[in-house]
C-alpha cells in the first residue's frame, strides 16, 4: 500500500464525517492549485517537444539528445512524469471524492487577482532595501535606477490590476474613492 492510501482504506469511499467548510475549503483550493501546475507543467512539457521536433531529427535516439541537450530532459523522463502527473491527479480526484468536496474553478477576476497579488509580491521584495541580505550593495546610481524600474512595474501592475480586475463591486468601501 503506498503511502498516503490509508487514507481511502480507513473507512471506506463513503463512510465518513463531512468535512469542515474551512477544511473543505482547503482541499478545494488544494486541488485547483495542483491541478493548475500540472497544467502548467504539461504545457512545458509540449513546447519542450516541439522545440526538439522542430530540429528535425534523423532517427529517435537523435530527437532523444536533441530534447536532452536543449532542456535537460529526456523524451523518456518526460513520459516518466507524465505518468506520475497522472497519479497524482488519480489521487487527488480519490481525496476529493473521500471527503465529497467538489472544486470550482475560479473566476476569471479571482485568477487575475491573485497573479497579480504574487507579480506585486516579487516586485516589492525586488526592491534595493529588501535585497540587503544579498551581501552587497547597489552603487548609489544603480539603485536608484533599480528602484525607478520597479516603481515603475508597481506602477503598470497597478494599472494592469485597475484595468482587468478592480470595478465598484470588487473595490472595499475603504478604497472607493470619494464622492465629490
Amino acid at each position: 500500500m503506498a503511502k498516503g492510501d490509508e487514507l481511502y482504506r480507513r473507512k471506506g469511499n463513503h463512510e465518513h464525517t463531512p468535512l469542515d467548510e474551512l477544511h473543505a475549503r482547503r482541499l478545494a483550493t488544494v486541488a485547483n492549485i495542483v491541478e493548475s501546475a500540472l497544467d502548467r507543467l504539461e504545457l512545458l512539457f509540449r513546447s519542450l517537444e516541439a522545440s526538439s521536433e522542430a530540429q528535425t531529427p534523423h532517427d529517435a535516439l537523435e530527437s532523444e539528445f536533441a530534447v536532452a541537450v536543449g532542456s535537460g530532459i529526456t523524451p523518456a523522463q518526460i513520459q516518466q512524469a507524465r505518468e506520475q502527473m497522472a497519479s497524482l491527479r488519480h489521487r487527488l480526484r480519490k481525496a476529493l471524492e473521500r471527503f465529497s468536496v467538489r472544486p470550482s474553478k475560479p473566476e476569471p477576476r479571482q485568477i487575475l487577482a491573485a497573479e497579480l497579488a504574487t507579480l506585486w509580491v516579487v516586485l516589492e521584495n525586488a526592491r534595493p532595501g529588501r535585497m540587503k541580505g544579498y551581501g552587497k550593495k547597489f552603487a548609489p546610481a544603480d539603485q536608484t535606477a533599480w528602484e525607478e524600474m520597479v516603481e515603475g512595474l508597481l506602477r503598470d501592475l497597478e494599472k494592469i490590476r485597475t484595468i482587468t480586475v478592480a470595478d465598484k463591486r470588487s473595490i472595499r468601501p475603504s478604497e472607493r474613492p470619494e464622492k465629490k
